[in-house]
């Protein structure tokens, strides 16, 4: 006489529980690292504003000479600083009238994440007066 059995052993649920138990575990950690590239991304997009907004200033509201200007974005904890210097041309450019001089202006916007400071450089080059 045979015995069949209808169901599952207490065995067989324990292992059902604990490979479930890994499936959602594996899921949660992938949902939340990709919460924090988001959140990541979104921080360098607003720092990339900033550089690009402290760069459209040079030559408007910030005339183009050696040196830099620094500042903070109101509340928000990104601090931005532009540093311009004057490129030095060949000799034979120099030779050329030019009435401009050209500079070099980096933005670096920086922040920090939790405990980690982050930066953005942004870099480009402006014409100014001729010293």
């Amino acid at each position: 006489m045979s015995v069949s059995s209808k169901g599952f052993s207490l065995l067989e649920v324990l292992v059902a529980f604990v490979v479930m138990g890994l499936v959602v575990g594996v899921i949660l950690q992938l949902f939340g690292s990709s919460m924090r590239g988001v959140a990541l991304s979104d921080e360098y997009s607003f720092a990339v504003q900033v550089a690009e907004s402290r760069l459209a200033a040079v030559g408007n509201e910030v005339p183009v000479e050696e040196g830099s200007v620094s500042g903070e974005e109101q509340g928000s904890g990104y601090r931005w600083e532009v540093t311009m210097q004057p490129v030095e041309l060949l000799e034979k450019q120099e030779e050329i009238p030019i009435p401009s001089q050209l500079y070099r202006v980096e933005v670096v916007v920086s922040w920090k994440t939790g405990e980690k400071p982050r930066e953005f450089h942004l870099s480009s080059l402006r014409f100014g007066e001729k010293k």
